[in-house]
């Protein structure tokens, strides 16, 4: 700081003091041009952007000149107000304000907040926070209004608004709930629009004792975002308007932010018992051995129950969490887990998004092993089939473990560990028979007690899922006696029962005779629907499926699945999901197929997948009007009705539930009736396609290309493999699938699926460098979608057509498809998809020479795309990288860096950039494009 004290402050009207006198810095021009040099502070500024924050976009012939004139102007001013060093230096790149000889209110707030989030004191980090909030005076840059400044003053409110909120999330931690409450009412008056403020002020009143005030002010929200931008409150508004209305106590503020890890563990079971050598040599290679435990051994041993036992003792020592998934290995009918779904779920659970999950297996374990790098991290492989399902999912960190189990030993898992699971010792056994039962029935200090129960666990196998099933018969039998269990299970006899008995000294059929006496003492409308959701190959089913296959309403088909829950013949993993362990499984069809003739049991089973396909068809209309072509391939007539889904959002919500189910279905429905499976696959591929999900598209189209018979069942199966493949970059193969769909459609007189294959195949072309291919069939898909009355494709396909035209280097052609595409798009008023139109004319008039054209279609864009259900999108990113080129264009650069970071953060923020991507783009003057904006455009 030089000691003649200058000061600059720009939180407010711009003033300049030097040595407590105020400077006479001139007119309007010369505070312009020092807000541009304050805003860039420390760096040169080039003389084409200071011309800009003057005079807009209409500069005088003599810019230049008079540019130099304010810059002398400010020199003098600060002479004269008594500084004695030259405060705006000239650099062959510009001018440069030194920030190193002049104290700025800006910088000085910047520094504080730094300060404020690197103190680990909250005391000192709220002081820091308030004494840079009183440096605003008012508005930045209030006076000044040409485009450059208002960008910069934008920059600068929002700096206010952030230190704002994180100096109330302070206050509010520290318990001042009260004192926060009037200055959080006037910046919520002052900001509306802005959630987490009035998060902030509903939570103050809520901690305050004032529930009706913090739900009033819930409302008040509510109206204004609905009527201001036609959306509902974010999650974080919704999430606290429901604890206030249930009443719940408040957290204790003073806590702080938790820091949330994934804990994926399912419950322990409280009555484990015994295994104390096997407990003990997990717990020790959890701590000191390889990075990986391998338990194996038969199918109800206690190998899942180990392993989460043992998981739950050790989670302190893994703080960065513990990850689970059942990897259905031995699960039968329905398909093992494949490694790049396991992967997905495990890297969302570590925080990343769905747009930064790569699809291949590869390149999603690479990222999985560089998000565990540094993590000490629990992971539970359960139910593995094989080395290679399992190899992948493996964390990197050295302080990372894992527990695989399954069925046979995994010999050739590369650092693993081996322990094979035995049956319990006879005395685990007995002790975990007492324990479930209770001391008050078995009494093991009486021989004859004693006996009976080493009777019971060695006719059930010495299996733990054979005695916990024992176990719960008695339990559910008051007047029975250990011996009377002992003597039902002993008894020989006639018919199925002595088979039965025989049978439990096996490990498998032995299971299945313990399921047996479960399923005697239901009554028989639980016992028909055991048998019926046992006939469907899923991993789990949903109530409304499970009524439709019972022929019954939810409520009695709820009723009846809660009851099976109860006498441990199905699980209920998730709220709402019903299935059976893998022996169930087979116990039911066993008891169906002696029960049931085949007229029953098929039907039952064609009702639940006439209900997958309703659903699949609702859905399919509620994500595009102009695929309702697709819910016309198949049955006319359907069995069942399907999940009532209201919006996109209950859409995906239903595939991402049933999409690990999907494979299982149609290949039941193949069987069953191809026309049916075709239907399935007809309807849910597009919203496969729209959730990412292509890995699970390619599937249905293989499934569907082995069971066709027809030409509609060929197109339908090439159809959906050649989307897959389109999006997963494999574009030659895709044009031969396509190519398939697009010969089988022509044959059925299919015209809207031609133009859906057609356009496939012309975005394909375009991505391989064949853009006369392109061309093209874009013009044939636009000649069919129009024919057809389907102007969502039309406008979709022309967009495709403009974007090939930009390949080939044809500018005009370009604009002129995305303009006719705007003609299409904008009386439908759906906003994301006019924004992404406007987008893409906005580039393609960019490249064509009207820059001045091009900002107006991007700044429409923006509007349009903030209207959107979706905000921070790709397209977003897209949008404010265009709003950078143009910008630049026009000669104003340092507003083209402001929208190039602000991509830059949205797309780091969505995962699809590193941190170093986004620094280099941040210091770069102008910096490369980066791949997923490249890509996609």
């Amino acid at each position: 700081m030089v000691g003649d004290g200058v000061e600059i402050r720009v939180l407010g009207p711009v003033e300049v003091t030097v040595g407590g006198r105020a400077a006479s810095l001139g007119g309007q021009r010369a505070h312009q041009v020092l807000a541009a040099l304050l805003m860039e502070a420390g760096r040169a500024v080039s003389a084409e952007e200071l011309i800009d924050a003057v005079w807009d976009d209409n500069p005088p012939a003599s810019a230049r000149t008079q540019l130099s004139i304010q810059v002398s102007t400010l020199r003098r001013a600060f002479a004269e107000a008594g500084c004695e060093r030259e405060l705006i230096e000239t650099t062959r790149h510009g001018y440069r304000l030194n920030d190193q000889e002049v104290r700025i209110d800006l910088a000085e707030a910047e520094r504080l907040h730094a300060e404020a989030q690197a103190a680990s004191d909250l005391e000192d980090a709220a002081d820091r926070l308030r004494t840079a909030l009183a440096l605003w005076r008012g508005t930045a840059l209030n006076d000044l209004s040409t485009r450059a400044l208002i960008a910069g003053a934008q920059r600068v409110a929002d700096l206010r608004l952030t230190i704002a909120e994180q100096l109330y999330d302070v206050e509010l931690a520290l318990g001042r709930h009260r004192q926060a409450i009037p200055e959080l009412s006037a910046l919520v008056v002052e900001q509306p629009l802005r959630e987490h403020l009035r998060v902030q002020l509903m939570t103050a009143l809520w901690h305050s004792g004032r529930p009706a005030e913090a739900l009033e002010c819930y409302r008040d929200g509510r109206d204004v975002l609905i009527e201001e931008l036609g959306i509902e409150p974010g999650r974080e508004l919704r999430e606290l308007e429901r604890a206030v209305l249930a009443g719940a106590a408040p957290t204790d503020p003073r806590a702080g932010p938790e820091t949330v890890v994934p804990a994926e563990l399912p419950l322990g079971v409280p009555t484990f018992t015994g295994r104390e050598a096997a407990v003990g040599w997990l717990r020790e290679q959890l701590t000191l051995g390889p990075p990986i435990a391998a338990l194996a051994g038969p199918g109800g041993v206690g190998k899942s129950e180990l392993a989460v036992h043992v998981g739950h003792l050790v989670a302190d020592a893994f703080p960065d969490g513990q990850l689970y998934v059942d990897l259905r290995g031995s699960t039968p009918d329905v398909p093992p887990l494949e490694p790049a779904d396991v992967l997905a779920r495990f890297l969302r659970s570590l925080g990343a998004v769905d747009a930064a999950i790569p699809v291949g297996t590869d390149e999603a374990a690479v990222r999985f092993r560089s998000m565990t790098n540094d993590l000490r991290l629990l992971v539970v492989l359960d139910n593995a089939l094989e080395v290679g399902q399992v190899e992948s999912l493996i964390p990197a960190g050295q302080n990372c473990r894992t527990i695989v189990t399954s069925r046979r030993i995994l010999a050739t898992l590369p650092g693993a560990v081996h322990k094979p699971l035995e049956m319990l010792p006879e005395d685990d056994a007995v002790t975990l028979l007492a324990r479930l039962v209770g001391s008050e029935r078995v009494n093991l200090a009486e021989p004859a007690q004693r006996q009976a129960a080493a009777d019971v666990v060695r006719l059930c196998g010495f299996l733990p899922l054979a005695v916990s099933i024992a176990a719960s018969r008695l339990t559910s039998r008051p007047s029975w006696t250990l011996r009377t269990m002992a003597d039902r299970l002993a008894a020989t006899g006639h018919g199925a029962a002595s088979r039965r008995l025989a049978e439990l000294q096996t490990e498998d059929r032995g299971v299945r005779a313990s399921f047996q006496v479960s399923y005697e003492e239901l009554g028989e409308p639980e016992q028909r629907l055991f048998r019926q959701i046992n006939l469907v190959d899923a991993a789990d089913l949903g109530v409304p499926v499970v009524a439709a296959l019972a022929g019954t309403d939810l409520t009695t088909a709820e009723d009846l699945l809660e009851s099976l829950v109860d006498m441990q013949l199905l699980e209920s993993r998730r709220p709402g999901r019903y299935g059976a362990h893998d022996l169930l499984r087979l116990f039911g069809r066993d008891h169906a197929g002696a029960a049931d003739d085949e007229a029953s049991r098929t039907g039952a089973v064609r009702r639940a997948l006439h209900c997958y396909l309703a659903t699949a068809r609702t859905a399919c209309l509620l994500l595009n009007a102009d695929a309702a072509w697709r819910v016309e391939v198949g049955p006319a007539i359907l069995e069942a009705v399907g999940v009532e889904l209201g919006d996109r959002d209950e859409v995906y919500r239903w595939l991402d539930a049933e999409v690990g189910n999907l494979s299982a279905i149609v290949r039941q429905a193949a069987i069953l009736d191809p026309d049916l499976a075709a239907a399935i696959c007809s309807a849910v591929g597009l919203g496969l396609t729209l959730r990412g999900r292509h890995r699970d598209r390619l599937r249905l189209g293989e499934l569907m290309q082995a069971a066709a018979r027809e030409p509609q069942h060929h197109a339908v199966a090439h159809e959906n493999i050649g989307a897959a493949l389109l999006r997963w970059g494999d574009y030659g193969l895709a044009v031969e699938h396509l190519s398939h769909a697009l010969s089988r459609y022509r044959e059925i007189g299919n015209e809207a699926g031609q133009a859906v294959q057609l356009a496939g195949m012309a975005t394909s072309y375009r991505l391989l460098g064949r853009y006369d291919e392109s061309i093209a069939h874009s013009r044939a898909a636009i000649e069919l979608n129009r024919r057809t009355e389907r102007p969502t494709a039309t406008a979709d396909s022309l967009t495709s057509l403009g974007l090939t035209y930009r390949h080939a280097g044809r500018p005009a052609d370009e604009v002129a498809a995305h303009t006719e595409a705007l003609v299409i798009a904008e009386p439908l008023d759906e906003a994301n998809w006019l924004a992404n139109i406007l987008c893409n004319l906005a580039e393609a008039t960019r490249l064509a020479g009207d820059p001045d054209q091009a900002l107006a279609h991007f700044e429409r864009a923006h509007e349009t795309s903030r209207r959107s259900e979706s905000t921070q999108t790709l397209l977003d990113a897209e949008i404010w990288w265009g709003l950078g080129r143009t910008r630049h264009d026009l000669g104003t650069a340092g507003v083209a860096r402001d929208c190039w970071r602000r991509s830059a953060a949205i797309l780091h923020d969505l995962g699809l950039i590193s941190a170093a991507e986004k620094h280099e783009i941040s210091r770069s003057d102008i910096p490369a494009v980066p791949d997923p904006i490249d890509r996609n455009t």
